[in-house]
């Protein structure tokens, strides 16, 4: 009887190799399915189940050059407010903290910018996350930044609204709303959205363009400013100052903006020197202004402390979270 050959030690070697190789193969083509591989780092988190009922977290992620903010609504909903420059640490460190929230689902997505470093991410989390709402600029699809057309594209077919003056959301059951005071509406023919339709390449008709947002729950007050310069905020006010139209500028269903009980504001323009304009500053006096940044205007910052006493620079404090109860708001 002819006996059979066995198989040499590299052989056999060979073999363990490939089988190996293939089911780790199978295993990844599997779990990216249902998990995105190259983030597979920021699944691997420990749920926190989120902030308590009522009781409303906003995080300010650390994003060098750029802005995003996490919120976590005190009905259990959520807002995701920008989304960084799109770069694999910053997508990586948004979806972790997403996940550590266990959020699978954003209610409010917020774009406020087209510029790269507040959409350059937004693809990707749509990619992997569903959102229900979206609020974006009013550029009638024309795509000024290349970040902003894959925004877009991923965004097609989901809810939108644009982000200008007028759009709120009340929530009155659970006692918080938020509404834009900034850009004027798209059809305002000497509004920022028409100067930006006319200079698509011009960065102060981005930023001046850029969406102004109030957030307010327990009697505790945020204010996102995102790029503008200080013409908007000029411009703010100015509005807020004029007594025949502030009581009604101010006003949404009911709700009235006080820029004076701004309890956090975040500063626009990532602390550049673009955003320093005294009298904002010295009329919402907020308790905490956050910067997102990776430098800061040193003008800005001797004139934002003559009102404000805590002042966090992502550059230096890294990721800022704050809580908000019915006892107030704390950095946590």
């Amino acid at each position: 009887m002819e006996q059979k050959k066995k198989l040499s030690k590299n052989k056999i070697r060979a073999i363990i190799v490939a089988c190996i190789s293939i089911a780790i193969a199978v295993a990844l083509i599997i779990t990216n399915i249902f998990v995105p591989v190259k983030y597979l780092a920021s699944y691997m988190v420990v749920k926190n189940k989120g902030a308590k009922a009522g009781v409303m977290r906003v995080r300010f992620v650390d994003m060098g050059y750029g802005d995003c903010t996490i919120i976590e609504l005190p009905d259990g909903k959520n807002m995701l407010i920008d989304g960084g420059n799109g770069s694999m640490t910053n997508e990586s460190r948004i979806l972790k903290f997403l996940n550590k929230c266990d959020i699978d689902v954003i209610d409010y997505l917020v774009c406020t910018n087209v510029n790269a470093e507040h959409c350059g991410g937004l693809a990707e989390i749509v990619r992997y996350k569903k959102v229900k709402k979206i609020y974006m600029p009013g550029l009638n699809f024309m795509y000024t930044t290349d970040e902003y057309k894959n925004f877009c594209i991923s965004a097609s077919g989901s809810v939108a609204a644009i982000s200008q003056y007028g759009e709120c959301k009340i929530e009155e059951e659970s006692g918080y709303f938020f509404s834009f005071l900034s850009p004027s509406p798209l059809g305002n023919d000497s509004g920022e959205y028409q100067d930006l339709l006319a200079n698509t390449k011009s960065l102060e008709a981005r930023n001046n363009a850029s969406a102004v947002m109030w957030l307010e729950y327990a009697g505790t007050s945020f204010l996102f400013t995102s790029d503008v310069s200080d013409t908007v905020l000029k411009s703010l006010c100015d509005k807020y100052n004029n007594e025949t139209i502030r009581d009604d500028y101010f006003s949404f269903k009911g709700h009235t903006v006080r820029l004076e009980n701004c309890n956090v504001l975040k500063v626009a323009d990532h602390g550049s020197k673009n955003a320093l304009y005294t009298p904002f500053y010295d009329l919402t006096s907020p308790d905490i202004a956050v910067i997102s940044t990776n430098g800061v205007s040193l003008d800005l910052m001797s004139d934002l402390g003559g009102c404000c006493k805590n002042i966090y620079r992502t550059d230096e404090y890294g990721t800022l979270t704050i809580e908000v109860t019915a006892d107030g708001c704390a950095v946590v």
